[in-house]
């Protein structure tokens, strides 16, 4: 009796006692790596807004997502920059958008998942009055006389007599015709049909001299402004729409009035 006392008692030990071990760490291992603020969690992740019902890939620290641009396509203002390694962040001391750090609160070591961050907890609600509506189809004279100070804003520098100068804001050269110390008499130097690109490298943005009526000093320039919806100025200002005849410069943040998701892989949380 005393022998089969004992071989039950080993037979229950070797049954709970593992159970009763495994049940124990899983509770101090979970509460252990849950993400809360103060944490500072090492992580991999990828960034995406959705334009026109298609994500597109806005930051990565993950080179198999920068450089795949077929599964991950990127949105205009991507920058591409290596070395991918994990993100370290510590929760709550504001070095990342709030609801990025909000969404990691809770989650755990060794998981992924997908947070969505409204513009409220991002990069902010757009501001109306930070949008310029601009006409696609303008004109103005062939021949101008401006003075000192607006030829300076113009071009940046002084005017000078038989000097051409690029105009940065159409892209064609102006030929100073004349400068008697306080107006300058300029000369659009244009030629029609020819594509014109005030900012370098930005082939969104282009303009097209269609005609030039009148004749002499009435000749008016008709041109066309072509641009391609969400092209990034050099300035960080971006066209945020192109319709019934107008465009759209913004100058509010590109990533500024969008939900933003994020997903994220947790690799360690350090308390």
């Amino acid at each position: 009796m005393q022998f089969k006392t004992l071989i039950i008692l080993l037979i229950a030990l070797v049954i709970v006692v593992p159970v009763a071990a495994y049940g124990s760490y899983n509770y101090i291992q979970n509460r252990e790596v849950v993400v809360k603020p103060g944490d500072t969690v090492s992580l991999w992740y990828y960034g995406y807004i959705i334009v026109n019902g298609n994500p597109l890939v806005f930051d990565t620290n993950m080179a198999s997502v920068a450089k795949n641009n077929v599964t991950y396509p990127k949105a205009p203002d991507f920058k591409y920059h290596p070395p991918f390694t994990p993100l370290n962040d510590t929760v709550g001391s504001g070095s990342m958008i709030k609801g990025f750090d909000q969404g990691l609160i809770g989650m755990a070591k060794g998981q992924s998942g997908l947070i969505t961050v409204p513009p409220a907890l991002g990069y902010g609600l757009e501001n109306k009055s930070k949008i310029q509506k601009l006409p696609v189809n303008s004109s103005l004279p062939l021949f101008q006389t401006l003075n000192y100070s607006t030829f300076f804003s113009e071009f940046n520098t002084s005017p000078v007599a038989g000097a051409t100068v690029l105009d940065p804001s159409t892209g064609w050269d102006v030929y100073v015709m004349s400068f008697n110390g306080y107006y300058a008499q300029i000369e659009n130097m244009v030629q029609i049909g020819v594509m014109y690109f005030p900012y370098k490298n930005v082939p969104g943005f282009s303009i097209i001299v269609q005609n030039i009526t009148g004749s002499g000093s009435g000749s008016i320039i008709h041109y066309t402004t072509v641009v391609i919806n969400g092209t990034i100025l050099p300035s960080g200002d971006y066209i945020s729409e192109v319709s019934d005849g107008y465009y759209y410069i913004n100058s509010n943040p590109y990533l500024a009035g969008r939900t933003l998701y994020f997903w994220v892989e947790i690799i360690s949380v350090k308390t």
